[in-house]
């Protein structure tokens, strides 16, 4: 068996796959904040599926105080089933564990493409670069299905290309689809996989070698025809196209980094994308200069698309570093087709370098890596059950009104028993009430007070870190408002109560005296 540096090459790979599962899971192993993250509303989804109301789950936002029976399109309605019942067997520990096992696969499937392509060396530096930005998206969402099948498109396409499978592996890709047509809006990334696949054979192959171009063809027409099967039929094959043409609402995570820049919205992450979008460009720019006839034709429509989506939305940032990694690895082999490291040396060596430049190019820039100190561990935050222990055991109750980032937290605790005003999905409301009636209530006083009343509020519960001008302006204005007594604050949530007889007793006990609440450069609670 051959050695190098006295170390068997097999526990080479087995130490190097060690420690880059180590470096993921020191960004991936954070608790997770539960109050202004949708996961909330997901498990309610499934367990509102199996208790009967499916109907509601799929068409309806039911979880809605005004808008119960507009409709709408649940595209990611199996995630909410596949999140309940882990939730059910294991709590979120084990819903947080599942999904950093599917990043950690994905990583690891496409790492296999990488060594393949340049070698361990090269794979495990494009590796400890790209980590920080794979596991950008930390929260629990479906769109780690999107991240996980789409290295499964990838993986099965690019092996069946350079022939490391049979094309019997291809009709997996269907079945694939079915499922994730039902998990997450993105299932169309499988389409267009396999369409940059169909093209490359398309330019290169047309009349020499037609039955490959036709196998490929038939594939992607199979794939495209797998999205069919939804409950909600055509409709959910093309809803991809339309799901932005309500929106009344601007989300953050939907927004590119150059715009929340612009609002002096600042992140780590932004500035390694940059470096990383720089390195895939002058290699593909270098490729094509020197071994033209080696462009990787496929990897560039592959990369280009997702690209755009990270430039377009950073949500897309975790999804544009997985796939660079194999094809980052590609183009370092065209341009350095005899560079090889074989020891153990070389590997830990080049880390290192990596390590320095990630760490080093942070700290001059003034910002460090994206993790949240403090945090570590599987789970959500502790004590983020608070305001909800403390609304249900005093019997407090609605209408409430609520802000938007805090509607899933809600949902998971109050429904049915209560409705919200708002929600972190402003396809599932209808443009005009964001514009004309959630945004005004809260910068104009006259709107707030007309709308209250329409709405007969009994209680107000709000993240007081909704860092909106509206937000925030709303939170003064109601701390300095008669009629609404603050009752309950911890470090996330503010609840307020009406000052009327039902909620009398309840205030004479828990009123907060408004000098608690000072500005943000103050210690105290800040609004």
């Amino acid at each position: 068996m051959e050695i190098s540096n006295g170390i068997n090459k097999k526990y080479i790979q087995y130490f190097t796959i060690l420690f880059l599962i180590l470096w993921a899971c020191f960004f991936l192993f954070q608790q997770l904040d539960f109050v202004t993250a949708d996961l909330g509303r997901f498990v309610q989804n499934g367990e509102q599926f199996f208790a009967g109301n499916w109907q509601g789950v799929l068409n309806t936002n039911l979880y809605s105080l005004n808008y119960s029976q507009y409709p709408f399109l649940n595209h990611h309605w199996g995630t909410g089933i596949i999140f309940f019942l882990l939730q059910a067997l294991g709590g979120f520990i084990l819903l947080h564990f599942f999904v950093i096992f599917l990043i950690l696969a994905t990583f690891l499937l496409l790492f296999k493409m990488a060594k393949q392509e340049a070698g361990l060396t090269v794979a495990t530096l494009l590796s400890l670069i790209l980590i920080p930005l794979i596991t950008y998206r930390k929260e629990i969402r479906p769109e780690i299905f999107s991240c996980f099948f789409s290295g499964i498109f990838f993986y099965i396409l690019w092996a069946w290309k350079n022939k490391k499978i049979s094309s019997q592996w291809l009709w997996l890709l269907p079945l694939v689809e079915v499922i994730w047509v039902n998990l997450h809006i993105y299932f169309f990334l499988g389409i267009a996989i396999t369409g940059a696949f169909f093209l490359e054979k398309g330019v290169f192959y047309w009349g020499k070698r037609k039955e490959s171009l036709t196998l490929i063809g038939t594939l992607l027409g199979t794939v495209f025809l797998a999205t069919f099967v939804n409950p909600f039929g055509w409709k959910g094959t093309f809803h991809p196209l339309f799901v932005y043409s309500n929106y009344g609402y601007q989300v953050l995570e939907e927004q590119s980094i150059w715009f929340l820049e612009n609002l002096g919205i600042h992140n780590s992450a932004f500035l390694l994308f940059r470096v990383v979008l720089l390195l895939v460009g002058v290699s593909f720019v270098w490729v094509l200069i020197k071994k033209r006839k080696e462009f990787p034709l496929v990897n560039f429509f592959l990369i280009s698309g997702f690209a755009f989506m990270a430039c377009w939305s950073i949500r897309n940032i975790s999804l544009f570093a997985f796939i660079s990694l194999p094809i980052l690895a590609k183009n370092i082999k065209i341009i350095w087709p005899n560079l090889n490291f074989k020891d153990l040396k070389s590997i830990i060596c080049s880390g290192g370098v990596s390590l320095i430049i990630i760490f080093g190019g942070l700290v001059i820039s003034g910002k460090s890596l994206p993790i949240n100190s403090g945090l570590f561990g599987l789970g959500l935050i502790k004590g983020q059950n608070k305001a909800m222990n403390f609304f249900e055991e005093n019997n407090l109750s609605g209408p409430i009104f609520n802000n938007y980032d805090i509607g899933g937290y809600l949902i998971y605790y109050l429904f049915p028993q209560e409705k919200v005003f708002v929600d972190n999905r402003p396809e599932v409301y209808p443009a005009e009430f964001f514009q004309d009636i959630y945004l005004p209530m809260q910068e104009d006083e006259v709107v707030w007070l007309q709308k209250s009343e329409e709405y007969d509020f009994n209680s107000i519960i709000f993240s007081w870190h909704d860092v909106t001008p509206w937000g925030q302006q709303f939170l003064i204005n109601r701390v300095q408002d008669d009629f609404w007594v603050p009752v309950f604050v911890d470090e996330q949530i503010i609840i307020f109560l009406k000052k009327n007889q039902l909620n009398e007793e309840i205030i004479k006990k828990f009123e907060i005296p408004k000098k608690v609440f000072q500005t943000k450069q103050n210690k105290n609670y800040s609004i």
